[in-house]
């Protein structure tokens, strides 16, 4: 049944708001330690609601990112694995799924996942062009009253260029105040560039602020689930485009007033291939058989639940050809690749920033660590083991060929063979993006 309460829904059935950023790393948020940014309204939800600190997505690239979210489903299994593709048409979205039980559901902003699936969502704003948040709040206002809803709110922030709008022009940093986060050359370049991506970050802070404020004006806050998170890692170097922690790994928070308990965190390991599955339970609903994600919806209750010792992750086209696959623990990742390219950190558009071309200027030279070495090498390794730390730094040496860690090693080659074989996964294929 589309368009009203079907005999599934219950009558109390919850809400659903998905604001997701553009290029937003794990760690440049308040709520999750980073100092020199300002994101006061995320950092709120998070100090009211539940932290994850360990969410991963499945890939580091746009279009492949979002598509496997709302499908539950790996790129290679959906099929859209490169950029700009589309969601072929026999795929079946949490818009369709929530819809045809008495949801109304609407993607707003930047969808980028092609028209095929366009019409399982009862609306769809397609903007790229702004921030896209300008429309937020009027289909807000205009959602049918008496229905359950799901909104996908797709910022274009903080994606590149970080070029200021009229009313973001008060959220400006002080290039020498701001901390330039570990791993990278602190030179002038660097700061303007960290400042100009924390501007548009705030801004993607302020907007969630507003969004949150029409909530609880219209009276729904309660028992909506805001959730927010990012489709892949910040903008830079090691960071979007690899399949590093700065690459996959999300900010996800969980803001549910009627459900969740303020200011708690959980440390297991998600993937946000399991999010359509957790909504869907959230949601009460029935989950499809074809889905390869699994929900994680106890955890909302319990500290100490577990869905997954390992989560998958992949990279394949974007701008450049790539086949990479992961696994990850909480303690290691090991990352296999079919395409070897030249070093580990000579991502496509990042050769040319300042934040690169920076750290290339002091590091080239000394090749002081095993990671330098390894950045700009004319040989990339075909496998990598990275012991992971704290924080979750992968910029570590490579433990592939270390003796002592060798059981590792195979335990995580063998996992991930075995799901590569399970998910009936591609090895590398050369790909054209048509029309070029």
């Amino acid at each position: 049944m589309i368009g009203g309460l079907g005999p599934s829904i219950a009558a109390d059935a919850p809400n659903f708001v998905v604001i997701i950023a553009d290029d937003l790393g794990w760690n440049d948020i308040g709520a999750y330690g980073n100092t020199s940014v300002q994101t006061p309204n995320i950092d709120k939800l998070a100090a009211n609601g539940l932290r994850f600190d360990n969410a991963f997505l499945t890939t580091s690239s746009c279009s492949a990112s979002r598509a496997s979210i709302l499908t539950g489903k790996y790129p290679h299994t959906n099929g859209l694995v490169h950029l700009h593709q589309s969601l072929p048409a026999d795929q079946i979205t949490l818009g369709q799924l929530l819809r045809e039980r008495g949801y109304h559901t609407e993607s707003v902003g930047k969808w980028h996942i092609g028209d095929p699936v366009k019409s399982q969502f009862s609306n769809v704003i397609d903007d790229r062009i702004s921030p896209a948040t300008a429309h937020w709040l009027d289909r807000l206002e205009r959602r049918p009253k008496g229905v359950p809803f799901f909104y996908w709110l797709a910022s274009r922030d903080p994606h590149r260029p970080h070029t200021p709008t009229e009313d973001s022009l008060p959220l400006v940093y002080d290039h020498a105040k701001i901390e330039i986060p570990e791993g990278f050359v602190d030179g002038p370049g660097t700061r303007k560039a960290f400042a100009e991506y924390y501007r548009t970050v705030s801004r993607f802070d302020r907007d969630i602020g507003r969004v949150v404020t029409e909530l609880e004006r219209q009276g729904v806050l309660d028992n909506t689930a805001v959730i927010v998170m990012s489709d892949n890692g910040r903008p830079f170097p090691w960071g979007k485009l690899t399949l590093y922690d700065d690459g996959i790994k999300t900010p996800f928070i969980v803001h549910w007033p009627k459900k969740v308990a303020r200011g708690a965190t959980r440390g297991q390991l998600i993937s946000m291939v399991d999010l359509a599955p957790t909504i869907l339970e959230w949601a009460g609903l029935p989950l499809p058989d074809n889905m390869d994600g699994i929900s994680f919806a106890e955890m909302l209750d319990s500290e100490t639940a577990t869905t997954r010792e390992y989560v998958f992750a992949e990279r394949n086209w974007h701008g450049s050809n790539a086949h990479e696959r992961a696994i990850r623990s909480l303690g290691y990742l090991y990352k296999e690749n079919q395409f070897p390219r030249q070093g580990t950190c000579l991502v496509g558009p990042y050769r040319s920033k300042p934040s690169f071309k920076e750290y290339a200027a002091v590091h080239r030279t000394s090749m002081e660590s095993e990671f330098d070495r390894e950045c700009f090498s004319n040989n990339r390794s075909t496998a990598e083991l990275k012991a992971n730390g704290q924080a979750g730094n992968t910029r570590t040496p490579n433990l592939a060929n270390n003796e002592k860690h060798r059981e590792q090693l195979e335990s995580m080659r063998d996992r991930l063979t075995k799901w590569r074989e399970s998910t009936n996964d591609f090895d590398y294929q050369h790909y054209t993006r048509p029309g070029q």
